[in-house]
């Protein structure tokens, strides 16, 4: 049995798949394997995965018809044989002592859980993300929940260190064991559509973890793709969102939540509705006028679970720019969330 099980799914990175999958097995810690998950890709990602197999017997291939991301991450973990889970996704890279650091770490803590860091790596710029201000290590199920509540809304992190723009809900910036997962049959959701189905894991899987760990260290590399599921226009972008909130309502119903983590889902909300303000409703690629864009966003603010949350949301719990757009929705001032979408491309530009 392997120490570690890398998970990586699979689907048209052909430009990336070799800067990953060379990451992974250059690593200082070498008991592990590497369990590729081909979703169907349509480029020659499928043959690329294949030679790695024929020259590595740590490399396992899985091919499978296309069903999205969290279906391949539920098939990684199927086929893992690994006392460690670690996923990283195919367009991305690792850190050659990642492996190294993690295990070293959980063994020396004796945490379930190891939480890193990442850079975020654009075509112009590389940024450092901070998870937390300091290093921690915590049995405490009220921190550990502060971090569940974290990868809803930042501002109820145990240990804020200011706005985190990624990594904090994804499933690869956690080292954990493969017996929480499997024993308590924690999978990813396809329903979700690849929208915020790593935060309801992520949720899931905390609330599993006894021991947690987190170091500041620089294990993981994430690249922004503008063409990525994440940064590209969906015009049915407010339908998949509607589905993560159903799915983060019913985490916190069936785990019996208290109250704190209805205010921190309502601050996701609303900053949701930042996000998607610049990313569908004023998106350039957005073909409705503008007229009818206002139109919709107007609709948007009145129905569930939006208008909730927009009052319920306390602005001392939101970021200042998330803060704005739940006053400006609170006044019906659409016009200003429309000026603030226009400023963020302009600013991106």
């Amino acid at each position: 049995m392997p120490k570690i099980s890398f998970i990586v799914p699979v689907y048209g990175v052909e430009k990336y798949i070799h800067q990953c999958v060379d990451s992974i097995l250059s690593q200082t810690f070498t008991d592990f394997e590497l369990i590729l998950v081909d979703d169907g890709s349509p480029d020659n990602c499928p043959a690329i995965c294949d030679e790695y197999a024929a020259k590595d017997s740590r490399v396992k291939v899985v091919h499978k018809q296309n069903a999205g991301v969290s279906a391949a991450r539920n098939t990684g973990i199927e086929a893992s044989s690994g006392e460690w889970a670690y996923f990283v996704d195919s367009d991305d890279w690792i850190e050659t002592d990642a492996a190294e650091n993690l295990y070293n770490d959980a063994m020396r803590t004796g945490a379930d859980c190891v939480m890193s860091d990442c850079v975020i790596c654009s075509e112009t710029k590389q940024s450092r993300v901070h998870q937390f201000s300091q290093e921690f290590y915590t049995e405490d199920r009220k921190t550990i929940e502060s971090v569940q509540k974290y990868m809803l809304c930042h501002k109820f992190s145990p240990y804020y260190s200011g706005p985190v723009t990624n990594g904090y809900a994804a499933p690869w910036g956690k080292f954990v064991k493969m017996s929480i997962i499997k024993e308590n049959n924690i999978t990813f959701a396809p329903y979700a559509k690849g929208i915020f189905d790593d935060g309801v894991y992520s949720l899931y899987l905390l609330d599993h973890v006894d021991k947690f760990y987190y170091n500041d260290k620089h294990t993981y590399n994430y690249r922004v793709v503008g063409g990525s599921l994440t940064h590209s226009f969906k015009p049915q972008a407010m339908e998949i969102m509607q589905r993560n909130f159903k799915l983060v309502k019913e985490f916190i119903k069936t785990t019996g939540k208290d109250s704190s983590f209805d205010q921190a889902e309502y601050c996701r909300v609303v900053s949701a509705l930042a996000d998607y303000s610049s990313k569908y409703f004023f998106n350039p690629l957005n073909p409705k006028s503008d007229k009818e864009k206002r139109k919709e966003l107007k609709q948007t603010i009145k129905s569930e679970p939006y208008h909730t949350s927009i009052y319920k949301a306390k602005l001392s719990n939101l970021e200042a720019k998330h803060a704005y757009i739940a006053i400006c929705a609170r006044l019906g001032f659409v016009y200003g969330l429309e000026l603030y979408a226009k400023l963020k491309y302009k600013l991106k530009k």
